[in-house]
Formats: structure tokens, sequence, C-alpha cells
């Protein structure tokens, strides 16, 4: 008498998977809704949360503690199984939290820690949902391509801005809600260009700027058009994409838009050339050693290289000039969320905001607290690529290798632009997804093993 292979697997992995289903207290498909409604509430406008006590809080925020708490729990029932794969940024992400609030709280005392502590919440918070409320085959795919469909409805709306050349978005929900920022409300009066360029209003929708719903466009655009076996959903994903990034009128989100897709087309243009990120790795290492060592203005030039315009790459070269000194004079804390940095020491400056998540980060938290947050969406990646993992599925496989090329966009974007509200709650998700993937190629790995193991027995007892 002799079983089927496929059936043996079938048995062993079941049995494999059993303590995290049991461990996980309920069905993978309330949790595939759950990770859906909190992806919509993450898109909702600002305008829309509400305020308990001092805290700004909104649903997306709600949902993210919600979740956690349920992560961490089903994180310490794991522990205790073979059923838990640690990867470093399982380490990395609760150790930038914990630092964004250490420093917070020695720069601004209690005020910092509650800034702070809800960013690090989000960011935290995330991570852990979408690493441990992710489970089944193509779980993170089905939850990818829902977020894509969702992405067309944020593009429609913010097409309505230069449609009726107003931000439609911001207007409907003040006269709902009564929430106005007086920074947008100076910037409408005054046609200024963080909101209007070339006397056309730039598409922002339900998202807290141009910039950011640009970015958001290009990271989903990458990722549609590298995953979905499907080309046409794929690639009229991506070509929307393409579309909300032009209305945003933001230059380095399609600047990202571009890198994105050239390095997927790379990607699938050398299927067999192993070495691809390392030639890739080592061409941008040469250019930039160049760069810095020629260049009395490295961000300037590199700015302009890469299509940006001259005026944009020396306005962040005199940011990172002024900035740079601040933080190292207090590198390891930084000077607080709302700390005053001599920006009116640049004549080329008009305003404090910081044009670099980077730099931003490293002024709010210290390089510590910058460094933190890179290591945990890089670390992600730590096992190295899965995309040849016969244990997962082709477009498990096509989304890790997407995910990465998304990274490599937030680590370039990440120098010249800054991330915030949406964005920042993004970078962890990624990072969540990327990990969860890592540790289900290990696990079926585990599982197919003792799928051969108990094939062995079985045929050696008949």
């Amino acid at each position: 008498m002799e079983l089927g292979s496929d059936f043996q697997f079938g048995y062993l992995q079941d049995r494999q998977l059993g303590p995290v289903r049991r461990a996980a207290g309920g069905s993978l498909s309330r949790d595939e809704l759950y990770l859906k409604l909190l992806l919509i509430t993450i898109f909702l406008p600002e305008g829309l949360s509400f305020f308990v006590g001092d805290f700004r809080l909104s649903v997306a925020r709600l949902m993210i503690l919600f979740s956690c708490i349920v992560a961490i729990t089903r994180l310490s029932q794991r522990l205790s199984t073979r059923q838990f794969v640690c990867v470093p940024s399982d380490i990395l992400a609760p150790a930038a939290g914990t630092w964004m609030m250490l420093a917070a709280t020695i720069t601004d005392g209690l005020a910092g820690l509650k800034g702070a502590g809800i960013e690090a919440v989000e960011f935290v918070g995330a991570y852990l949902t979408f690493r441990f409320l992710l489970g089944s085959p193509d779980s993170a795919v089905r939850v990818l391509r829902f977020s894509c469909k969702l992405m067309i409805l944020v593009v429609c709306v913010a097409l309505l801005d230069p449609l009726y050349d107003k931000l439609f978005t911001y207007e409907l929900v003040k006269g709902i809600t009564g929430y106005a920022k007086p920074s947008y409300e100076s910037a409408l009066a005054s046609r200024a260009e963080a909101l209007f360029r070339d006397g056309v209003i730039r598409a922002m929708g339900p998202l807290e700027h141009s910039i950011l719903f640009g970015a958001v466009c290009v990271w989903f655009g990458v990722l549609a058009c590298s995953v979905f076996r499907s080309r046409l959903f794929g690639w009229s994903i991506a070509g929307i994409a393409l579309i909300g990034v032009l209305f945003s009128q933001a230059r380095s989100p399609l600047l990202g838009y571009v890198i994105g897709v050239a390095l997927a087309i790379f990607y699938s243009a050398t299927p067999g050339f192993t070495a691809r990120w390392k030639l890739v790795g080592l061409s941008v290492t040469v250019v930039l050693v160049a760069i810095f060592s020629f260049s009395g203005s490295p961000v300037a030039t590199l700015v302009r290289l890469s299509g940006v315009s001259a005026e944009s790459g020396w306005y962040r070269q005199a940011i990172w000039d002024t900035a740079v000194p601040v933080v190292l004079g207090s590198p390891l804390f930084g000077i607080g969320l709302n700390g005053d940095w001599n920006w009116q020491s640049h004549g080329g400056l008009v305003s404090a905001s910081v044009d670099s998540f980077w730099l931003s980060a490293a002024l709010m938290y210290g390089i510590p607290g910058s460094t933190l947050v890179l290591l945990t969406i890089v670390s992600a990646f730590w096992f190295g690529p899965i995309d040849k993992s016969p244990h997962l599925t082709h477009e498990e496989r096509r989304l890790s290798v997407a995910l990465g090329l998304v990274t490599t966009t937030v680590v370039v974007l990440g120098f010249i632009v800054h991330f915030w509200g949406t964005c920042w709650i993004l970078l962890a998700v990624f990072a969540g997804m990327r990990a969860n993937l890592a540790e289900a190629a290990i696990i079926r790995h585990r599982a197919a093993r003792a799928a051969e193991t108990g094939r062995d027995w079985l045929t050696r007892g008949f």
C-alpha cells in the first residue's frame, strides 16, 4: 500500500500549521477582512480624526492599537511552538519605537512622549499587524490586490482636485467637520508652490500632501506591475498610479516611479542572472563614491542627475548643509519633535520644513532613531532572496521581489522627501509583509521536510 505524496504533504502540513491556526483564535479570512478594513482607514482624510483629551486619534490608529495587541498575543502563543521564525525586523521594529519614545521624552518631556508615542504605535503596531495577521498561502497577495483596487478610488478622488481647481477632499471634510489647517489656508490664499505648480493645483486627494499621494502611487504602481499573474490588471493599476504621480506634480515621486519600474523590468529581463542585484549595488556605490569625492555639493549633484530641477537640488543641498550640523550637535537623541533649528542661518531656505525623511528622523530622534527605522525596513530581507523558494506560490515569490523594489524607492526618496501619516504607516506595513513571507517560506520548508520524512516512514512500514 502506498500513499500519494500530495496527500502526505497536505496531511503533514496541516498538522504543522494546526498549532498556528489554533493559536490564532479565529479564521484567517476574518484576519484578511480586518486588514482590508484597516487599509481603508489608513487612507481616510486627516480631517476625520477626533480628539480624546489632548490626543488626536483616528480610526486607523485605534484599529492598529487593537490589532497590535492581538498580534502580540499570537506571537506569545507561537513562541512555544516551532511555528515561529525570528526575523531581525521583529526585534528592530520594537527597538525603533522604544528609542523614539525615549529620545522624545529626554528632549521634550511628557509632551514629547505623547507625540512620539503615537508615532511609535503607528509604526510598530502596523508592522506587528501585517507580520502576524497574515497567514494562509497568498493571503498577502489577496490583501495587496484589494489595496490596488483601493488605489483606483484614491486616485480618482485625488483627480477631483485639479478638475475643480481646489482641494476637493479637504474642502469637503472641512465643510462637514469644521477641521481646517492654517498652513493649507495660507497656501491656498497665496497660491503657494506647496499646493500649486504652473498655476494648477496639485492632486492630493485624501492624503495630507501631494508628495505623499505621489509616493503612495509609486509604491502600489510598482507592486502591481511586478506581482500579479494577470498582466492586464497589474499594468492597468501601474498606469493609473502613473496618472496619479503626474497630477501630483511631484518630481521626486516621478523619479521613484522610474526607478521602481526600471528595476522591475530589469529583474524580469534577467531571469538567469543571479548576481543582478550585486551588479546594481556595485554600480550605485561607484557613482555615489565618485560624486561625494569630487563634488562640492553632492546632494545638489545627485538631485540634478536624477532629473529633478536644479533649483530643487540646490534647495535640498541647503537643507542638508544647515541641518547636518544640528544633528551632529545632538547626535544621540536629536532636538525633539518640535525642536527649533536655525534654518534662517541659510539665506536660501524659506521654511523650517526638512525635505528628507532620514534627516528629519535624525533631527527628531537622533541618529540611532533614524538608523533603527532604516534597519527595520531593510532587515525584513535579512534571510536573503526567497523568489526561488518552491514553498511559496508564484505571486508570493513575485511579491517578495516587488517589496524589495518598493523598499529601494523608499530608501532613495527618503533622502529628498519627507514621509509621514499614511506613508509612515505603509513603511511598516511593507516590512511586516516581507518578514511574514520570509517566515512562511521557512515554515513551509519544514512542513515539506516533515512530509518527506513521513513518506519515507510510511513506505518502509508497508
